[in-house]
């Protein structure tokens, strides 16, 4: 599966960089007007090869123990809370050409300046995705080969890609497919590599402890307390706890904030289910490995409600209801990333409890109490009563961390799970 992803992520951002209408010198309002398809095609693709990269990339990194630990953990934050919060950008694309199509443009230049004007965009969203976007380009090769689970040559070939990507992304083609076809090649050889690596055992490593995997599972843990914490943040900072975009226009600050904590607790339940891939049965780690890989395209459904605020804020209600509309008519958009995102992220935050309760690692009623969460979450919403979601979700999440196997190092320093009693 990771010799795939390595190969699927380039190669589809490759078919994303092809199909951009937006090349070379034509980068002005109007653009995406003109191509409303490809531009669809280039964003929702261009977003699916940044989420692909996320997992591709912490494959890469999964058999690091000790030597790279340090640059691994910098590399895996920059990857689970960088890399997929860029990828989330892609959805603000779609907005503008729903803007576009709607708008004058006059208005979709000072609807873009309000979006751009947002702090909680800004710093919420563009630095730390822009940053560990690049983080995770520049990091990812460089510490799987520090780690020696990848050679230099192919670390430097990776990089090479990701230079000419920088630089020649937006280039006419083909000059513009250099980046990706270099990222392909290099990335497809580390697989390669990667599935050459001998893991460390007893009588090979007698005096390696896993450093990085202990890092991971602090953070898996720390994932599932602090997802339904800031998941009720973000409920109860929703202004005037009223699903109503007037009411939110009128906060727009409180608006931005409610968002931002919305899109962070769905991401922070990713570590938590990476954990759990790695300490459940068959069925556990394949629902949350589903489940961490929709909570990546789930996150950054947020985005659409900065620029739904901006609409609001800067142009009448009626032509912001037509923005609106025009943008949730785009089919692929729909199918290709916000339905099956919600769904398979909200089916999964079920799935994954059960199945911890079938293999014993904890008792029913944990799941009972995560599963009344997301009942309590689509049947409240937003209003007095949300409160009541994220307390069960974190009384239930709160438990399955708590009663997840510790870690150990037997005598030969290599990490072994200690088993729980059903």
């Amino acid at each position: 599966m990771l010799r795939f992803l390595l190969f699927l992520a380039p190669a589809v951002l490759a078919v994303a960089t092809a199909v951009d209408p937006a090349l070379g010198e034509d980068q002005g309002v109007g653009v995406y007007r003109a191509h409303p398809d490809a531009i669809q095609w280039h964003s929702v693709l261009l977003h699916w090869s940044w989420v692909l990269f996320a997992p591709a990339f912490l494959g890469l990194l999964a058999p690091i123990r000790r030597r790279g630990a340090v640059l691994a953990r910098i590399t895996w934050c920059a990857i689970v809370f960088g890399l997929v919060t860029f990828s989330a950008l892609m959805a603000y694309d779609l907005a503008l050409l729903a803007m576009e199509q709607t708008l004058p443009d006059a208005d979709v230049t000072r609807v873009d300046e309000a979006f751009q004007s947002m702090q909680w965009a800004v710093w919420g969203w563009q630095t730390p995705g822009l940053a560990g976007w690049a983080l995770a380009l520049i990091l990812t090769p460089v510490t799987a080969a520090y780690a020696k689970v990848i050679s230099w040559w192919t670390a430097g070939a990776a990089l090479l890609g990701t230079v000419l990507y920088l630089l020649f992304a937006i280039s006419p083609l083909p000059v513009n497919l250099a980046g990706p076809v270099v990222m392909l090649v290099a990335y497809a050889f580390a697989g390669r590599e990667v599935g050459r690596h001998q893991a460390p055992t007893a009588s090979t490593a007698p005096a390696e402890p896993d450093r990085f995997g202990a890092f991971k599972d602090a953070a898996g843990r720390a994932g599932l307390v602090a997802a339904p914490v800031v998941f009720g943040a973000g409920l109860l900072t929703v202004p005037g706890l009223s699903p109503d975009i007037a009411v939110a226009v009128q906060h727009p600050g409180l608006a931005q904030a409610s968002a931002f904590l919305l899109h962070l607790a769905w991401l922070l339940f990713v570590p938590g289910m990476l954990l759990l891939m790695r300490r459940g049965g068959r069925f556990t780690a394949v629902a949350a490995a589903v489940t961490a890989f929709a909570l990546m395209h789930f996150s950054g459904l947020m985005v659409g409600d900065y620029s739904d605020l901006a609409v609001h804020r800067t142009v009448p209600a009626e032509l912001a209801t037509k923005v609106n509309d025009a943008f949730g008519g785009y089919a692929l958009f729909t199918f290709g990333w916000a339905v099956p995102a919600m769904a398979l992220s909200l089916l999964g935050l079920i799935a994954v409890p059960i199945g911890a309760a079938v293999d014993g690692l904890v008792r029913w009623w944990v799941p009972v109490l995560t599963g009344l969460g997301m009942v309590a979450f689509l049947a409240v919403g937003v209003g007095p009563l949300s409160v009541l979601s994220p307390l069960l979700l974190l009384a239930g999440f709160g438990l399955l961390a708590k009663a997840l196997p510790a870690r150990r190092q037997d005598p030969a320093g290599v990490a072994v799970e200690e088993p729980v009693a059903a």
